[in-house]
């Protein structure tokens, strides 16, 4: 009548057969979120470059739109396989926490440059929603790994 679901569905599990931990399993779903978010940049920055491609004489405040559509283009595109890459190695790395060594240092290093970006603008007076969402969220990727790269026995070994 309603109470607990006749199928439960199973833990997902690790390189090593055991199911993932819970920061396994958040940085997972992170990392999907964040290969969703580059499969649209890619999609965007392709329509961009299209566009920029088929647009002849059209000027927006007297710059070719040609010349911004593709830069915007080209960014997106760029932008778009660096975070592919990264999500990638996420995955990989909530999978089995022996391979998150790579993507432990570059999220670490992001999160500390991004956390430095959103307080020198905070303390300017610069308000950024983009830029504080973007930062939380690399910030709780910067988390997630830090746990799952613990469960190696990692940090016991290197203080």
């Amino acid at each position: 009548m309603g109470g607990a679901r006749a199928s439960a569905r199973p833990a997902p599990l690790g390189a090593d057969g055991k199911p993932l931990s819970t920061w396994q399993v958040w940085l997972r779903r992170l990392c999907i979120v964040m290969i969703v978010w580059a499969v649209l940049e890619l999609v965007f920055g392709a329509v961009f470059w299209a566009a920029g491609s088929v647009a002849e004489d059209v000027r927006l405040a007297g710059v070719e739109l040609r010349d911004i559509a593709a830069a915007v283009g080209a960014t997106a595109l760029v932008s778009a396989v660096f975070n592919l890459a990264i999500g990638l190695l996420g995955i990989r790395g909530a999978k089995n926490p022996y391979k998150i060594t790579l993507f432990f240092w570059i999220t670490l290093a992001d999160a500390v440059l991004t956390a430095w970006a959103m307080a020198g603008n905070l303390s300017s007076g610069i308000v950024d929603v983009t830029g504080i969402v973007s930062g939380l969220f690399i910030i709780a990727l910067a988390v997630c790994t830090w746990q799952v790269r613990g469960q190696t026995g990692y940090f016991d070994e290197h203080p």
